[in-house]
């Protein structure tokens, strides 16, 4: 069967564990817990093989404040969170 004109072709989504992007993996963020990973450096994402359009990976737009469209992970957005911040 062919395909169907202006079909987009999609990569498929690969869910992972990657290292928060809002504090850089440490846990600690201005001396208080990362409020994205809550302290563990790690945070699992919907897919990890795309970093955000935003923030282009960064976590953030602003310094202190966690990118809205991928909640700070600098990736896709967490597992199980459909609303961010």
């Amino acid at each position: 069967m062919a395909e169907a004109k202006g079909e987009v072709k999609r990569t498929p989504k690969v869910p992972g564990e990657v290292k928060c992007a809002y504090c850089d993996g440490t846990g600690k963020q201005e001396g208080k817990t990362c409020i994205v990973c809550g302290g563990k450096g790690k945070v699992e994402v919907v897919d990890s093989t795309r970093k955000c359009q935003w923030c282009k990976g960064r976590g953030f737009l602003m310094k202190g404040i966690p990118c809205t469209n991928c909640g700070g992970t600098g990736y896709t957005r967490p597992v199980g969170k459909e609303r961010l911040f």
